[in-house]
């Protein structure tokens, strides 16, 4: 028989084990394919760089997970004068990873520095002309001009708020181990390898992140995320390959996640390469296109059809319609151009890609069909991004995706020459589609800015700089005790509302 002493001391032992067993620490473990080029939020537009900024820092305001309005981020509230002038924000009483408070004078230094001349995307800012703090939780913003997309860039990465002091100190040797007031931080970034991120002890969401660490590891290769994730090494693998995910819901404990950001992959057609600068011959590629065929065979079925290098987002136009497949018409119109034997062009294509592999045999194949010729040429990303961005191009086969949830932002990106891109390295140009850019930053949000943006995305659709492909689904795989994960509209995901349920 134990007696009450013996008891007693075998309740403690197992009060401290279960004790111990529930502050075991949860770590979430992620596959996925890009590692960032930098954290610094003014100086990246790659995916790697975005999606991990977006977990260590905070902006003031941020895409709902609808994509369709902002929510608070830093900011609690907001106002916005009915002239678009000034823009009021009270900050919450919210902290950076080191314990130190976020004030307005960091907001003023994190905004103007997106806004400075080192910024690739100070265009974005610049319009906001001067700042006024009245006192330790509100900040007001005045813009000298109209410009309706202000409010809406301030959910952009870029605007990220940053330590005033800390960045200032530092220079650039901050992004080495920066802090930020989002949900996680940096503990240890093995370049090519992993991110390790811990839980920020001082995030304003009280009681997350609900996991304790994550750990973002870079797997190129889709198959290899798809087999980590099957060994029970990775708990979410992003972009698992297409054809294995009917194998991958058979497994016991796997579920399959998708939805369709806002996305559109396509070829830039650099129009200074002779056949490519005539509008003829640009339709002509388009209709040489069965896009309904790449949807099938390349993405198995997970996507749609694109009528345009822009994601369906706010303001599209559903009466636009993808150029038809229409293998008659293309040659009628690369005749009447003057090439009715068609042409050669070099194709540039991410070769640690296997959909866009995949995609360029199929292009290479419909555009033989009309006497086009294409070669196609692999490379490493980061090359072949970096020789596209120089022009040496003739076709590349790329993407974009919306980082926010007004379509200012890409239509920019991909259409707008001169601006940062020159229609996304195209150098494809109408001054129509210019004026009517410069008129939707200066009309309010509602029917005649939506229509603004309708006619350029059918200008876009009709000058045919790019051969428009297909809206991609982004497809994840995770075990099952995984809960609250998602990726969002604007393509990039929240890890502080995920939870392990083992």
């Amino acid at each position: 028989m134990m007696n009450r002493l013996n008891f007693r001391a075998v309740l403690l032992a197992t009060t401290m084990s279960l004790a111990g067993l529930a502050a075991q620490a949860e770590t979430l473990r992620m596959a996925m394919g890009y590692d960032p080029v930098s954290l610094d939020p003014i100086a990246t537009s790659d995916n790697g760089s975005i999606w991990t900024q977006l977990l260590i820092y905070d902006t003031l305001v941020r895409p709902d997970a609808t994509g369709e309005k902002l929510e608070p981020g830093l900011a609690e509230s907001w106002t916005v004068s009915d002239d678009g002038l000034t823009i009021g924000f009270k900050l919450r009483d919210a902290k950076f990873s080191d314990g130190t408070p976020v004030t307005p004078q960091d907001v003023q230094f994190s905004i103007e520095r997106a806004a400075s001349e080192d910024s690739g995307w100070g265009r974005f800012y610049r319009p906001i002309t001067s700042f006024e703090i009245p006192n330790d939780h509100e900040i007001v913003m005045h813009l000298a001009e109209p410009f309706t997309p202000a409010f809406n860039n301030l959910a952009l990465f870029a605007a990220a708020i940053l330590p005033k002091a800390e960045v200032e100190a530092k220079g650039q040797a901050f992004f080495d181990a920066p802090i930020g007031s989002g949900p996680f931080v940096l503990k240890k970034w093995t370049r090519g390898s992993a991110l390790e991120l811990t839980k920020n002890p001082h995030y304003w969401q009280a009681g997350k992140p609900a996991v304790d660490d994550a750990v973002l590891e870079v797997v190129t290769e889709p198959s290899a995320r798809a087999i980590k994730l099957e060994a029970g090494e990775v708990d979410i693998a992003l972009d698992p390959p297409l054809n294995q995910i009917k194998d991958l819901q058979s497994k016991p404990g796997v579920v399959i996640g998708e939805v369709i950001p806002y996305r559109a992959d396509f070829v830039q057609l650099n129009t200074r390469y002779a056949p490519l600068g005539d509008e003829k011959v640009r339709q002509a590629l388009n209709y040489a296109i069965d896009k309904d065929a790449l949807i099938k065979g390349v993405l198995y079925g997970a996507g749609k059809p694109a009528a345009s290098a822009m994601p369906v987002m706010a303001y599209a136009d559903p009466d636009l319609k993808p150029y038809p497949h229409d293998l008659a018409k293309a040659k009628e119109l690369l005749a009447e151009a003057g090439y009715p034997d068609g042409f050669e062009a070099e194709m540039l294509v991410d070769s640690g890609i296997a959909t866009q592999r995949n995609t360029a045999i199929a292009l290479q194949a419909m555009l033989s069909q009309v006497g086009v010729r294409v070669k196609i040429q692999m490379l490493e990303s980061g090359t072949q991004w970096e020789t596209t961005k120089a022009g040496n191009y003739q076709m590349s086969l790329s993407y974009t995706t919306s980082d926010t949830i007004d379509p200012d932002q890409i239509i920019g990106f991909v259409a707008v020459n001169p601006e940062r891109a020159n229609a996304y390295h195209t150098e494809w140009k109408s001054d129509r589609l210019n004026d009517l850019y410069a008129q939707e930053r200066r009309t309010v949000n509602g029917p005649e800015r939506g229509a603004m943006f309708q006619d350029m995305i059918r200008i876009l659709h009709d000058g045919a700089p790019y051969i428009y492909l297909y809206h991609p689904a982004t497809v994840w795989a995770q075990k099952d005790y995984v809960k609250g994960f998602s990726v969002l509209p604007t393509s990039n995901f929240r890890l502080e509302d995920v939870t392990i349920e083992k």
